[in-house]
């Protein structure tokens, strides 16, 4: 009696074919990762060499900011090296992420849905500092005018920040749409299809 033949090879595992969706998404984040590591990098320098209320006496005009100016941008445009640095740090971590996703990556995947869903929030956090924003443009106009007139001005009519506030509404609806956007791209990066093409 003949021996029986050997059984076949068992056949490669076929993968899911890479999706053009996922490689648009990673190399565009990649492309901002660099451009925002490079911003950081720019504004850290700059903030190393200059005085810290460089950036805040510019957009015055070289007037005192004030006491109109909200606390929070005070701090933010008389720290630049650490706001820059971090800029930096979370550009590397995005761009990381996106490399991953790129590469085909559970880990590339999961990081970068973590980067989407901080996103999110830090942009719905910053709704709430719109109000602020307005009080900001409100005390950098009274300034430029105390420059102009060469003394002190009195608090501009009610109406200019009712302006203000109106035009708000434009960058807050925005912001929303993004949020909207992110959160379909975390749904589409969940999609079993998708999450089928990467590996551990």
């Amino acid at each position: 009696m003949s021996a029986m033949p050997p059984a076949p090879p068992p056949l490669p595992h076929a993968t899911a074919p890479h999706s053009g969706f996922v490689n648009v998404l990673a190399w565009v984040t990649i492309a901002m990762a660099v451009l925002g590591g490079l911003s950081g990098l720019v504004q850290a320098g700059t903030a190393a060499v200059l005085p810290a209320d460089h950036t805040l006496r510019m957009l015055f005009g070289g007037a005192e900011p004030g006491p109109r100016l909200p606390p929070l941008f005070h701090w933010y445009y008389t720290h630049g090296l650490i706001t820059g640095l971090a800029s930096v740090l979370l550009s590397a971590l995005l761009g990381a992420a996106a490399w991953g996703l790129l590469q085909r990556r559970e880990w590339g995947r999961r990081a970068f849905i973590a980067m989407v869903v901080l996103g999110t929030l830090m942009q719905l956090a910053s709704l709430a500092l719109l109000p602020q924003m307005v009080d900001m443009v409100v005390a950098m106009q009274e300034a430029r005018l105390s420059i102009e007139t060469g003394g002190p001005v009195g608090p501009l009519p009610p109406e200019f920040a009712q302006m203000m506030r109106a035009m708000m509404l434009i960058p807050a609806a925005l912001m929303v749409v993004f949020a909207g956007f992110h959160v379909w791209i975390i749904w589409k990066l969940g999609r079993p299809e998708i999450r089928a093409e990467f590996s551990r």
